[in-house]
């Protein structure tokens, strides 16, 4: 019920749509309670001509057998013991609620696929949208194909949940309730064997769901397993084939396939263990209802046609039963599949803007490091770092791999939080400013490209949609770019791939430099942005950076010392801590860190 509970939760914002669900289901029921019930008189017409003895039994009681009596007396008198015209009737009764019970059939199922597409459609914007506010760290920690397969195949798992709840709740107890009270009005003694016996086939599937709920999102996560490594596949298929390591990886995904497999059989062999033991379930209580009934019939305690009719509706509960029996692994599996994406959705955000959090739109003066301190774990990155960076000046962060240099540029937009000290600017603390505000100072220009399936014109324009077309053609131009642009097929119309698989790493990083030119902030930030160049796409790229840094502030993190010469200030990191500071000159006369570096052959 735990699980069936989270799931109403999710449809509980379409209410008229839920009303109208039950609306139609109710007239289904009714109908299809009606044409079995004509089973009766349609017995009685073709079989009893004693209307007098039929009047004489209805007398004024209130109890089934006198209510069926007095409408047979009723009918007959009123066909005038025609037989024929009885029949006719009876089956055009029959006819028409059979027409209103398929019409209403569909119109529960027309609107609980609308429910449950709507349903779906909040769930996945929940998810995207938490996705997009998470923090860089959370992303760190999780694999991107895990998280697909939480946006796609878990969200699936919900979507079949959804309908067999919405089925189980709405439609199948409605179901069993008024057949059972039209059992009990009929004969109350036969539906005491009914009622005893039902619980029993309850009980057996609720042990089977409790196991399947375990199962089910063990299956999840090895569906998620194979996805991300499936991703990752995709992503280093260059490298994969460079290596020659393809048997490594199929191997891999042999393993990862055969894990994924075994879990869903084992779902699969749980799941269809519900309807067998349901309809052996009930079939039994069939049985003892025969024999109980058929003795009944045999003392006369019950009129055969009663009891065929009672009969023909027992066996119209014993379909919602299964149904419910169907629903409640559907409904297992789906609420493994919440646990796997409510994760993403209860994920701490981390990055947390305060609610009076000041706007900012032009940097005026300095931004200030005090004190910085940061780890991903245990240890330390960073450990008490402090530095400016006045307006308009270029200060370049160098120093070997894992010495801290991006973490400094990560925590200037809050793509992460200092643990200890502060970064401000113009004297406000950024913790105290809006995170948009702050990032929209900032153009970052990275080591990869990160460019997306789209035109060119809308990769240079991303993020900044009130811009013109000449303004984009002005900012390639600065960025070094129009000629591949114009000598592409469709100019700035072309789809330059995932990626920008299309293009080339210079023309890639010309494109990023663009974007951020185009943008036009206050703030530049440039992590290595053409260390993984050759010669000549360097050159076009430094001198659409040199273009770049008119009138801006700029860090700058470089591994090729040459590129950061002329710098007004570089500052050197070792293991997360100053170790040098200064001018390119002034560290190469001081002969320390610095100068190692730069006359080691690695710069």
């Amino acid at each position: 019920m735990k699980a069936i509970g989270r799931i109403l939760r999710l449809i509980s914002p379409f209410k008229a749509l839920i009303a109208l669900n039950m609306l139609f289901n109710l007239i289904q029921i009714m109908a299809g309670l009606f044409s079995l019930a004509l089973i009766m008189p349609l017995l009685d017409f073709m079989f009893n001509n004693n209307t007098d003895a039929l009047k004489q039994k209805a007398a004024d009681g209130t109890d089934f057998n006198s209510l069926y009596n007095s409408f047979v007396a009723w009918m007959t008198e009123f066909v005038r013991n025609d037989k024929r015209e009885a029949l006719m009737y009876i089956c055009f009764a029959l006819i028409i609620a059979t027409i209103i019970k398929n019409i209403s059939r569909y119109m529960a199922l027309y609107y609980l696929s609308i429910l449950r597409n709507l349903a779906l459609k909040d769930i996945r914007k929940k998810v995207y949208n938490k996705v997009l506010d998470l923090p860089l760290s959370y992303f760190s920690n999780e694999r991107k194909g895990d998280i697909i397969s939480r946006m796609s195949n878990d969200v699936k798992e919900v979507e079949w949940s959804m309908m067999a709840s919405v089925e189980a709740i709405f439609k199948e107890p409605v179901t069993i309730v008024f057949y059972i009270g039209s059992l009990i009005y009929m004969s109350p003694e036969l539906t005491l064997y009914v009622i005893m016996l039902l619980p029993v086939a309850a009980g057996s599937i609720a042990l089977l769901g409790k196991s399947l709920r375990r199962k089910s999102k063990r299956n999840q996560e090895h569906q998620g397993a194979v996805l991300s490594f499936l991703e990752e596949s995709l992503g280093g298929i260059r490298i994969i084939k460079a290596f020659v390591v393809e048997k490594v990886f199929r191997d891999k995904f042999k393993v990862l396939n055969h894990r994924s497999t075994i879990a869903n059989i084992k779902v699969s062999h749980r799941a269809d263990m519900a309807s067998p033991i349901s309809e052996t379930l009930a079939v039994m209580v069939a049985g003892v209802l025969l024999w109980f009934g058929g003795n009944m019939v045999f003392e006369g305690d019950i009129a055969g046609s009663a009891f065929l009719a009672y009969f023909a509706i027992f066996s119209q509960v014993i379909p919602p039963f299964k149904q419910l029996s169907q629903a409640f692994p559907l409904v297992q599996r789906g609420a493994a599949s919440m646990d796997r994406y409510e994760e993403i959705l209860n994920a701490d955000v981390k990055i947390i803007e305060k609610p009076d959090a000041l706007p900012v739109k032009e940097f005026r003066d300095t931004i200030e490091y005090r004190n910085i301190s940061f780890s991903y774990g245990r240890d330390l990155v960073l450990d008490n770092v402090s530095f400016d960076i006045p307006r308009n000046r270029k200060v370049a962060l160098v120093g070997a791999s894992g010495s801290g240099k991006s973490t400094l540029a990560d925590l200037l937009p809050r793509f992460y939080d200092v643990f200890a000290g502060s970064i401000t600017i113009d004297g406000v603390n950024i913790k105290d400013l809006k995170v948009n505000d702050l990032r929209s100072l900032m153009g970052i220009v990275t080591q990869e490209a990160i460019l997306f399936n789209d035109t060119i014109t809308n990769n240079i324009i991303f993020g900044h949609s009130g811009a013109t077309m000449a303004d984009v053609e002005h900012a390639a131009r600065l960025a070094n770019a129009m000629d591949f642009i114009q000598a592409s097929e469709k100019g700035f119309d072309t789809v330059i791939g995932e990626r920008g698989s299309k293009l080339s790493g210079g023309q890639r990083q010309r494109l990023a430099i663009a974007r951020a030119l185009l943008r036009n902030p206050p703030i530049l930030i440039l992590d290595e942005a053409t260390s993984a160049l050759d010669n000549e796409s360097e050159k076009l790229v430094q001198q659409a950076l040199d273009n770049l840094r008119q009138g801006r502030t700029i860090l700058v993190i470089a591994h090729r010392l040459t590129t950061v010469q002329d710098a007004d200030e570089i500052i050197v990191l070792d293991k997360g801590r100053i170790v040098e500071q200064g001018t390119h000159e002034r560290l190469l006369e001081s002969k320390g860190y610095y100068f190692r570096l730069y006359h080691t052959s690695a710069y």
